[in-house]
């Protein structure tokens, strides 16, 4: 008998789980996408990304594939442009997740245990996008100055799930509601997260400064690297905080962490500082370009569209609507 192979092109549409029209982009008025574009919310990122490798298949995967050891900066923006893409690129978002999709076919790998593991592994697939919104929560107080409110944790927790189908992930035994996700989370955690080396490995990278090998012309390496350890310091320490921070105490007892009253204190005080900031620098200053840029086209197109509303066109057709004829009422002298 003869087996006929799947073609490239079949196999690689084989692990897209949702049709274009199935996927919806998140709003550009969202409060996902007024928090996301900060630069202020990279280490947010951060701590998801550590709470991803503390899955056990996350945690190999990214072990045995990544560059984040070689190429930390490089791993580090392709990462964030890859995010910026879900919520501002439109429907770019949509290409870019069924590339991700596709990138991770590829890597899989037996464990320690012998065990086939792969990315897609649907759990571990599912797990890396639901990291999101209990940073995101816990992270609320620091980035607003206070909680989310009911609504906003509803609106939060959509775009989190509009997101996990931007990046094709399978939605079966995905929480389809909050009071569905804090069930599903809570066994993630007691049951499911290790220690990884993966992850103390990220924690441990975000004390060290930056190296600069690779990015810099070899002549000017040692100076550069030398001014890198001192200018970094401030970045240091609040990626590292806010990473940290915004954990809930038992990821942090899982991962060996301390956390004292006094890190609390110092972290809730250089966010204050940067909430007062974000409130007179202008959003140029604050937001990754394409946040940015992709903020001011949703604002002119909405005032192209308060515009539009003036027109006597629209004035007739709204009288129209209401039931009249059209017409100008007559005028009187």
């Amino acid at each position: 008998m003869t087996v006929t192979q799947p073609s490239p092109t079949e196999s690689a549409g084989a692990v897209i789980s949702h049709a274009d029209d199935e996927i919806e982009l998140v709003p550009p008025d969202s409060l996902t996408a007024e928090l996301t574009g900060r630069f202020t919310f990279l280490p947010v990122n951060g701590a998801a990304f550590v709470m991803q490798v503390m899955h056990p298949t996350i945690g190999d995967i990214v072990g045995k594939y990544s560059v984040f050891r070689t190429d930390p900066l490089g791993r580090a923006v392709r990462s964030i442009d890859s995010v910026l893409r879900w919520v501002y690129g439109g429907t770019e978002a949509i290409n870019e997740g069924k590339r991700l999709r596709r990138m991770h076919q590829p890597l899989q790998m037996r464990n320690a245990q012998g065990d086939h593991i792969s990315a897609l592994n649907p759990e571990a697939y599912q797990w890396v996008i639901a990291t999101a919104f209990p940073t995101s929560c816990s992270a609320a107080p620091l980035i607003l100055g206070r909680e989310f409110t009911a609504a906003e944790r509803d609106e939060v927790f959509r775009d989190n799930r509009r997101i996990a189908k931007i990046v094709q992930v399978p939605m079966r035994g995905y929480p389809e509601s909050i009071e569905e996700f804090w069930p599903y989370y809570d066994d993630m955690v007691e049951n499911t997260l290790i220690a990884h080396p993966v992850a103390l490995d990220l924690i441990a990278q975000m004390k060290a400064a930056p190296r600069l090998d690779g990015v810099v012309p070899p002549a000017v390496l040692r100076p550069v690297n030398a001014i890198a350890r001192v200018a970094a310091v401030p970045v240091q320490k609040l990626n590292y905080l806010t990473t940290v921070g915004v954990m809930e105490p038992r990821v942090r007892e899982i991962l060996g962490l301390s956390w004292s009253a006094d890190e609390q204190r110092e972290l809730e005080r250089i966010h204050s500082a940067i909430r007062l900031s974000y409130r007179v620098l202008p959003e140029r200053l604050t937001y990754f370009p394409l946040a940015y840029h992709a903020r001011r086209h949703h604002i002119a197109l909405q005032a192209m569209k308060r515009r539009e509303g003036a027109g006597a066109a629209y004035r007739v057709a709204a009288r129209a609507d209401l039931g009249g004829d059209g017409q100008d009422p007559p005028t009187k002298l």
